[in-house]
């Protein structure tokens, strides 16, 4: 407490400094100014003063000083016109550059007229080049210093050649117009490229992923690494509820994300404390000694690291940003922003999946205690009337029966799966689906093969969930429709991607009607972001779907 009161005293006593309060009142000041008007006034200011400065002492030579008058008279009256009849135009519009350039030729006009390149009238160029930055940055600065030195070429050639030459006075100036613009280019580059950022920071991604997080994670970290120019980011997070944590490496699109679950690392590695702590790679390697899917990648050049810890109702975490190069001046206080909005976005998730899951148990919970029932007392009820009828009927109700049964079995299984809901359960391909098959064989009396070329490819329980769906969605499909008596389903794992291959040997679809496309499967597919292509309508019917894959959605360290 009492080094919050110090700091308090400390701020307090900076706050009463006159020097800062007046600092700050000039900068609120110039920051509400139209800098329309302020340019405006800058002009008119330049011409009454250059009016005053050649009445109180005459310039050389004499013979032109009535010429030079004239010339600032109508300057003056140009100066005075736009500030009554300001343009309507954009500030940063390029109308405004036949202004300038009219500036650029008064005060040439005026050099030429009075001593070239001695003339006292030189000293106005700087202003073409301070009012062209103000309006287009460092485009508006690069363009300016041209003009400036053309003017100067234009009005010293003759005093260069004519005996008597300032070559001295030529060069300084040039290169003093060089400077000043590198230097105003600076601040214009620097201010284009905030606000950039800010309308970047702005367009924040919405509408997150419920179940995947690494599509969600994938799309923050990408947005903000584009926020702060393409540096390396690493977020490190830790669920106070459950003790355990995650952390994510983004670099070059590419995200690594690593669910760690001991107790005893979160106690090495607090997020909070490293926020304090990691300065230098040295450090961030001492983080990342134990996680060897982040080290290996961690090995690149470092320049500068900076952090910015968050801390949410439920999730304590850091945001690291590493850039191979100085980072500008204001990447601190965007990281601070970002990891603050990467908390909130936890939170949000969070809060998102837990309503999903008790969405899901409740769903459960109606399920088993209606259609489960039900369904249970329909294949009573055929049985007792199979004892009642012919032969030949009990086989076509033992048929029902069986499908009945079929069905409870798969109801039965999403109750199982809701109430036991695990975040970030995984499934093999190779080990799932058979069973699954082999049920659908017997449930639409047809023939099934099918191929594992991805039997080892690991996907969420949920994807698991959709790719039976599409299966059982295709198979009624091809025997319904076609009348197939035999479906193939060939599997086959890319990099990146899952490719499913459908085929049948049923009527498929004349060669005079349009191929149709399954509107409920391509709808499923198109929820998953994959892609669904008909590869043949006769004979049989041919389906390719083709599902993104992330398989670095499931490494955990115990």
């Amino acid at each position: 407490m009492a080094s919050i009161d110090v700091h308090a005293n400390t701020e307090s006593k900076r706050s009463r400094w006159p020097g800062e309060r007046i600092a700050a009142l000039a900068r609120d000041w110039l920051l509400r100014t139209d800098p329309e008007r302020l340019i405006c006034t800058g002009r008119l200011l330049t011409a009454v003063f250059a009016i005053l400065a050649i009445y109180l002492d005459p310039t050389r030579p004499n013979s032109l000083l009535y010429e030079s008058r004239v010339v600032l008279s109508m300057y003056l009256v140009l100066s005075v016109g736009l500030i009554i009849f300001p343009s309507r135009r954009s500030f940063d519009s390029p109308a405004h550059l036949f202004i300038h350039v009219v500036d650029a030729a008064a005060v040439g006009w005026l050099t030429s007229l009075t001593n070239e390149l001695a003339s006292p009238f030189f000293t106005i160029l700087p202003f073409v080049i301070l009012a062209m930055t103000m309006r287009w940055g460092l485009k508006g600065a690069t363009l300016g210093a041209l003009i400036a030195l053309s003017v100067q070429l234009i009005v010293g050639l003759p005093d260069l050649l004519d005996g008597e030459s300032e070559l001295n006075v030529f060069i300084m100036r040039s290169i003093y117009f060089v400077l000043i613009a590198a230097t105003l280019g600076y601040f214009g580059a620097y201010r284009e490229r905030s606000r950039q950022r800010l309308a970047e920071l702005a367009q924040w991604p919405r509408g997150a992923v419920g179940e995947d997080r690494v599509s969600w994670l994938r799309l923050l970290l990408e947005h903000a690494s584009r926020v702060l120019g393409g540096p390396h980011l690493l977020v490190i997070w830790r669920d106070q509820e459950i003790g355990s944590g995650s952390i994510a490496y983004w670099t070059c699109g590419n995200l690594q994300l690593v669910d760690v679950k001991s107790s005893d690392f979160w106690h090495r590695h607090d997020p909070q404390h490293h926020a304090a702590l990691v300065r230098n790679k040295e450090n961030l390697n001492a983080l990342c000694a134990e996680l060897p899917e982040l080290s290996a990648k961690l090995g690149q050049t470092v320049c500068q690291v900076s952090s910015a810890a968050f801390s949410t109702i439920r999730f304590r975490g850091c945001v690291f940003v590493m850039s191979p190069s100085p980072m500008p001046d204001g990447s601190a206080a965007l990281t601070q922003i970002i990891a603050a909005r990467l908390g909130a976005e936890l939170e949000r998730i969070a809060l998102i999946q837990a309503a999903l899951s008790e969405e899901r148990i409740r769903l459960a919970r109606d399920l088993h205690d209606t259609v489960l029932q039900n369904l249970t007392a329909a294949r009573i009820k055929l049985k007792l009337v199979g004892e009642a009828v012919s032969t030949a009927a009990k086989a076509e109700l033992a048929q029902v029966g069986t499908v009945l049964f079929e069905q409870q079995q798969c109801l039965r299984k999403f109750v199982e799966d809701s109430r036991a809901t695990e975040e970030g359960s995984f499934t093999r391909l190779g080990q799932a689906l058979p069973d699954f098959l082999e049920l659908l064989k017997t449930r639409w009396n047809c023939d099934i093969a099918f191929s594992f070329r991805a039997a080892e490819l690991v996907v969420p329980t949920w994807m698991l969930h959709e790719i039976m769906q599409m299966i059982s969605e295709a198979a009624a499909n091809s025997v319904r429709h076609g009348r197939a008596s035999r479906v193939n389903v060939d599997f086959t794992a890319v990099e990146g991607s899952l490719n499913l291959e459908i085929t049948d040997d049923g009527s498929g679809v004349s060669k005079n009607v349009k191929a149709p496309r399954p509107a409920s499967l391509s709808e499923r597919v198109a929820g998953l972001g994959g892609q669904l292509t008909v590869l043949r309508t006769s004979p049989g019917y041919a389906l390719q779907i083709t599902l993104p894959i992330k398989q670095e959605a499931h490494p955990c360290i115990q």
